[in-house]
């Protein structure tokens, strides 16, 4: 059985007074994600963003107390305990890795990307953002040997600026790895294994096979990573990234190369659209099941401020009826993104 792409749509007629009160039809579609059923409305509405905030004046006022620049980050972090690792921190190149003073979870660690306080959207490069990734990795294998048998549902986590909700301008990640997940990656894992019980394959691989054959909302591949508009986009548009393996631990080196690529890319383009943050998630297996049935992937939304007013872009159809809407069409999205992911690396992108 294929997949199901679901939709409908109402329509609300009104008189309008910007037509001299004419009678105007606005139509509103309803999607659903093909895997999980979440819901998404995309409106017919005129998308019209202000200009993204500055965030230099923040980045100047905060780099003489940044807790992560390179001159305080190994003074005022935490340390891990000698059973994950003798050195109480985890390093990888410019990257570096500790618990989150904060923690979300039993597993919960912060890293840094680099030295660099304050990076804009467009100068986000795959070199830039790979250690980071390899990082990420290093502790999820550190936890496998310090915890053997211990169930860890791992994402890997980044705000980028505090239009998407980081409390730095210094770029950093998180990492959550406890025995209970989070809903959306419960909701995941539960499908995925659904699905491959049910029809006996994978659905993330039959989902990158019908994108690229259908190209509506295909953007292309950085080596083992399949790149799409979402379906049913979760934020005013979301792009996954899907890789070949089922688990971060055992992702290759080309697979993280691909995201790294992939992120980069996707920064230039979502610069040059306007947007002035993102939030990142990556999703991993966790049992030996999701090595057959699931696929490690990156999820990718944009941020920015709706009005000169601060407005945000979320909302209680968000934060309180778990629904996302948007003004743009994925399609049309997809069409815009697309150039970005052909086989030369874009303009300010990867080298």
């Amino acid at each position: 059985m294929p997949i199901q792409w679901r939709k409908s749509s109402g329509t609300l007629t009104f008189l309008d007074p910007t037509r001299n009160w004419e009678p105007t039809a606005r139509v509103t579609e309803i999607r659903h994600d093909p895997l999980t059923g979440l819901r998404a409305r995309i409106l017919d509405y005129p998308a019209h963003f202000p200009p993204p905030p500055d965030f230099r004046p923040a980045a100047e006022e905060s780099a003489g107390w940044c807790p992560f620049c390179p001159e305080r980050v190994t003074t005022v972090t935490p340390r891990f305990l000698a059973a994950v690792t003798g050195e109480g921190r985890l390093v990888r190149g410019p990257a570096i890795l500790f618990p989150n003073l904060f923690p979300y979870d039993e597993n919960s660690a912060v890293g840094v990307f680099s030295g660099d306080h304050y990076m804009p959207l467009n100068a986000i490069t795959a070199g830039w953002v790979q250690p980071g990734l390899e990082l990420a990795q290093d502790y999820a294998r550190v936890l496998a040997q310090a915890y053997p048998g211990r169930t860890r549902h791992f994402t890997f986590n980044w705000n980028f600026l505090p239009t998407a909700g980081a409390s730095l301008v210094h770029p950093h990640f998180q990492i959550i790895a406890g025995e209970e997940p989070t809903n959306r990656h419960a909701d995941l894992l539960e499908a995925s294994r659904g699905y491959y019980r049910e029809h006996g394959r994978v659905f993330w691989e039959e989902l990158a096979e019908e994108e690229r054959a259908a190209g509506e909302r295909w953007l292309g591949e950085t080596g083992p990573v399949a790149w799409v508009a979402a379906f049913a986009p979760q934020g005013l548009l979301e792009v996954w990234g899907i890789t070949d393996s089922g688990r971060y631990e055992e992702l290759s080196a080309a697979a993280l190369g691909g995201l790294a690529d992939g992120i980069s890319r996707l920064a230039s383009a979502f610069a040059e659209e306007g947007y002035s943050g993102f939030n990142l998630t990556i999703f991993s297996g966790v049992t030996e099941e999701d090595r057959r049935s699931f696929r490690v992937q990156l999820r990718m939304v944009p941020r920015l401020l709706l009005s000169a007013a601060g407005t945000s872009d979320m909302n209680y159809f968000h934060t309180l009826h778990g629904e996302a809407i948007t003004m743009l069409r994925p399609e049309e999205v997809a069409a815009r993104l697309r150039p970005r992911f052909s086989p030369a690396p874009a303009e300010g992108g990867p080298a």
